[in-house]
């Protein structure tokens, strides 16, 4: 196969166009750590509301709720129609100067509870507010900002840092000065009423200083995955890559992604992580990455189907729809000719 490169590399266009082709005619494949809906957070929330409102249980009548300050839109705006609840009402009387947020949204009218606010939380909610047109078109922006709240005091304030880092693309995640508490997230991976947050936990170990122990638990919890078939097979394999570099690249290969008897959905999660990280890891790992899988595919059809379609996301494409010469990455072109190539032997 070394032998016929050079002659792959002189038809590049047209080994593009099959992989083009290729991507049309397959269904894209959910992401392997992230298949679900993340739910609005609370800045999704405040953007898309017309009317932002303070409230605590009316003096009048404690079983409806009174608007207390107009943080945004009409002040003469109604509130929110709810009835107050038990647990509200003995919370308020309990701390007369906390308040409950709320916001409309100013295409449905419709009114959303969004958190309770104390004397810990009012400044942070003003900072944020003061952002939020910002926010707009800088959500690295966001991202920084929330992730200063990892280690937050306050459970409810560290919560809504991780639902809106939950938000951010990897790549933005790799940019941050993250300062994380693995212990404390570990500990909440299993968590039964927060298990729309274990992606986003399971990400962030990867930014944890170098531990063996981590290290550990990660390959164990990566090897359940593939065992248990579980969804967040992909979300391991990406933060033990970060964790470990190229020690983790290595073990991946040699441990699981070479076993060809993996079904196609196992297999595709841990390629995808690879690709993530050829995509925005530093030269050496991008480097192990290619000739890791420039082997594997070699022998290996249904491999080198699975690379074809998570690294050709990756390609430059030019107006034609053809790969830009000048402008692609050698080791990436050279990495999807070398899968295409196998698929054809």
């Amino acid at each position: 196969m070394g032998s016929e490169l050079p002659q792959f590399l002189g038809f590049r266009r047209v080994l593009w166009a099959s992989v083009c082709l290729l991507f049309v005619a397959t269904p894209a494949v959910p992401c392997a750590f992230h298949g679900y809906q993340p739910k609005p957070t609370m800045v999704e929330r405040l953007l898309e509301a017309d009317s932002i409102v303070l409230v605590r249980p009316s003096a009048a009548d404690p079983f409806h709720f009174e608007v207390t300050q107009h943080l945004k839109g009409n002040q003469n705006v109604v509130g929110p129609p709810f009835l107050v609840d038990s647990t509200t009402r003995r919370l308020m009387q309990l701390a007369p100067r906390n308040q409950v947020l709320f916001a409309r949204n100013a295409e449905t009218g419709d009114w959303h509870r969004l958190v309770t606010v104390d004397s810990e939380f009012d400044p942070i909610l003003r900072d944020i507010l003061e952002s939020l047109s910002e926010w707009r078109d800088s959500p690295s922006s966001r991202a920084e900002f929330f992730a200063n709240f990892l280690g937050h005091t306050t459970p409810g304030v560290r919560e809504l840092a991780l639902r809106e880092l939950d938000l951010a693309s990897y790549a933005t995640l790799q940019a941050l000065n993250l300062q994380v508490n693995s212990p404390r997230l570990r500990a909440k991976l299993d968590v039964l009423t927060q298990m729309d947050l274990r992606a986003i936990r399971i990400l962030l170990l990867g930014f944890s200083a170098q531990d063996p122990e981590l290290s550990k638990f990660l390959r164990h919890r990566l090897s359940q995955s593939v065992k248990n078939d579980g969804d967040m097979l992909g979300a391991y394999a990406l933060s033990l890559v970060e964790l470990d570099g190229q020690a983790g690249v290595k073990w991946l290969a040699e441990v699981h992604l070479r076993n060809q008897a993996y079904a196609y959905n196992t297999r595709s999660a841990l390629v995808q992580a690879f690709a993530m990280h050829f995509q925005t890891g530093d030269v050496a790992t991008r480097e192990l990455i290619s000739q890791t899988l420039s082997a594997l595919v070699l022998f290996d059809v249904d491999l080198a189907y699975i690379v074809t379609l998570q690294f050709g996301a990756l390609a430059p494409v030019g107006a034609n729809d053809e790969i830009d010469e000048a402008g692609e990455d050698d080791t990436l072109a050279a990495l999807r000719l070398l899968a295409v190539g196998a698929q054809t032997d």
